[in-house]
């Protein structure tokens, strides 16, 4: 009989913590100017990443817009194992540690970024050094060959620099001559 309270009283305090998590994960979005011929190539101004801050500092991105015109790629978790036998470590000058995102083709102008970082492929996928304040940003593009045996290749390497964080004011798109923020922690929302 303790025995099952004890594990009622921990199962209860590991589900608080799980709920108090997610509730203090925030919505944040960065700016990054391209670097690497690839990432001025396909990016042009270079790239802002909407993303959910989490408590452990693991970010996770949920878009690609570019910077300069109106286009995003909206994107989903995927596996290493996705990319063929190996995965990430199976592609030569690949950081095989990244975290890997699918891009939804079938979302937004997901098909535009897959014919622009990978034409002729039918699928794309984006890895993301980590995402941080003042830091920059490395994302590898990765497409399926339907030529080959199903491993995927390497696209791109597009590499960026920090610009700034967007303040995310409410129900409308941030206005970049006025909503930047300067603080790392907290976005100013003064007005």
């Amino acid at each position: 009989m303790r025995r099952s309270i004890v594990r009622s009283a921990v199962l209860a305090v590991a589900m608080i913590g799980a709920t108090s998590s997610t509730a203090h994960a925030e919505t944040r979005m960065f700016s990054y100017d391209p670097i690497s011929a690839d990432a001025k190539r396909l990016t042009g101004a270079g790239v802002t990443i909407l993303f959910k801050d989490g408590l452990l500092g693991a970010s996770r991105p949920l878009k690609v817009l570019a910077t300069g015109v109106p286009a995003q790629a909206m994107l989903k978790p995927a596996r290493s194992k996705d990319l063929g036998p190996g995965g990430l470590s199976a592609i030569s000058g690949v950081d095989a540690n990244a975290a890997l995102y699918a891009v939804d083709t079938s979302a937004a102008q997901g098909k535009i970024y897959l014919r622009a970082f990978c034409p002729g492929s039918t699928r794309l996928w984006l890895s993301f050094s980590p995402i941080a304040v003042r830091r920059d940003l490395r994302i590898q593009a990765f497409g399926d060959d339907p030529k080959a045996s199903g491993q995927a290749r390497l696209c791109g390497t597009l590499d960026f620099s920090y610009r700034g964080e967007w303040r995310l004011p409410d129900n409308r798109t941030p206005d970049p001559m006025s909503d930047w923020t300067d603080n790392p922690q907290r976005p100013d929302v003064s007005n």
